[in-house]
């Protein structure tokens, strides 16, 4: 229920925030109109004019001749298009056509020096080359590559991941891009080191499970491991990009998830227990990192993990936040102290956020307890236990509601994500 409210939510701060399209005509639009022959006739008259102008200047006509001549031109130039125009004007309007003319010249020479005979040879070949290729390796390359063992394709995988992430650091300027898709192909090295070793990982996380009930604690580990990897080459090459994601890495470790199918994101948690530790763990770096970011203190070498932490860790406890404040976290076990109490950590939260977000310009903690208040409404709204025979009733309450929010976000957006 929660995503399709958030999905609801952004969808319609998405129509009320994109900018209306303003069209701004006057007469001098149906130049666009005119046929070529016309606007030929105005480019001779501008050309004619500028020549006047330049015989005026070096005395070869008197002033009377060329006022004389130019107001001949831009007479003739007005029955052309059909109102008084100046010579800025002409030269304005001449501009855009010959611009345009020019650069369908350009494309036109493009494209008829790309169809050479040359150039149809070369991809000919090309074609010619890529087939063969293929067949060669079909034919030969192919039955070589299965007769090595899958160790040793997980050998040259891991050699080649953690090549790109130390080799980065000798080239110079762009040395974080070549290691981080070293850092993502870790992902994939790890799962194949899984599928090579099953029993073995079994046997390490709990051996009294199927491989399927541990399912979790395998991507608990895996993502422990890569952050500590991704960490260490955050800091090696202090690049905010890959503190980002060892941050990403961490949460999924605690057990925050996120699973992107056809036509469907699912946010949350991968189980109901983890969710205080996952919020626990965000709420201590949060503190660090925002108290620093009060104080303009910045931490040797970790200063990296600052936008990871601010936006994955608040996302991730405010996200549980809404989760253990819903009534239906407790579905079964219904707790009234524990349920107020709840709702206060929430709203305290939300204030909190605002409240330093805006005092000490923390503009991403301020745009979430912005959105999270306005979540928090519509997940309250929805506690409401309404009767069937209300139903439209709901609804127009809930679209009320979300108009009103929408609203607000775009004359405040400074409270709030995915708003101009």
């Amino acid at each position: 229920m929660m995503r399709q409210l958030i999905s609801v939510f952004l969808i319609v701060i998405f129509w009320v925030s994109t900018p209306g399209l303003s069209i701004a005509q006057n007469n001098m639009d149906n130049f666009d109109n005119l046929s070529q022959e016309k606007v030929k006739e105005l480019i001779s008259i501008r050309y004619s004019i500028t020549t006047i102008n330049d015989l005026a200047k070096r005395d070869v006509l008197s002033e009377t001749q060329a006022t004389t001549e130019t107001k001949y031109y831009l007479e003739k130039s007005q029955l052309i298009v059909g109102e008084k125009l100046t010579l800025e004007q002409i030269i304005q309007l001449t501009n855009n056509y010959i611009v345009t003319l020019e650069s369908q010249r350009n494309i036109i020479q493009k494209i008829a020096g790309f169809v050479t005979f040359t150039n149809i040879i070369l991809t000919a070949a090309a074609i010619l080359l890529v087939f063969a290729l293929t067949s060669l390796a079909t034919l030969y390359l192919i039955p070589i590559l299965k007769l090595i063992p899958s160790w040793g394709y997980e050998i040259i995988i891991y050699l080649a991941c953690f090549g790109a992430i130390v080799g980065g650091k000798f080239v110079n300027g762009i040395g974080e891009f070549i290691a981080f898709p070293g850092c993502l192909g870790l992902i994939g090295a790890i799962s194949l080191s899984h599928y090579v070793h099953r029993n073995f990982f079994q046997k390490l996380v709990d051996g009294k499970k199927s491989y399927r009930d541990n399912i979790y604690n395998f991507i608990y580990l895996d993502s422990l491991i890569l952050f500590i990897i991704w960490a260490i080459a955050g800091i090696f090459y202090q690049s905010s990009l890959l503190g980002f994601i060892a941050i990403i890495a961490l949460e999924t470790s605690l057990g925050f998830s996120i699973i992107v199918t056809p036509l469907r994101y699912m946010i949350g948690f991968t189980e109901r227990d983890v969710i205080p530790r996952a919020m626990s763990a965000s709420l201590i770096l949060l503190t660090i990192y925002v108290s620093a970011e009060i104080v303009n203190f910045e931490f040797p070498y970790i200063e990296v993990f600052s936008t990871g932490v601010l936006f994955i860790g608040s996302f991730v406890y405010f996200i549980g936040t809404l989760i253990v404040s819903s009534k239906w976290y407790q579905f079964g076990k219904f707790n009234i102290n524990n349920y107020l109490w709840l709702q206060f950590l929430a709203i305290i939260s939300g204030v909190a956020a605002l409240y330093i977000g805006s005092v000490w310009q923390v503009l991403l903690l301020q745009r979430i307890g912005g959105t999270f208040f306005f979540l928090y409404l519509i997940e309250k709204y929805f506690e409401i236990p309404w009767e069937k025979k209300y139903a439209a009733w709901v609804t127009l309450g809930l679209a009320i509601i979300l108009y009103l929010s929408a609203l607000v976000a775009k004359q405040y957006p400074e409270y709030f994500f995915i708003v101009n």
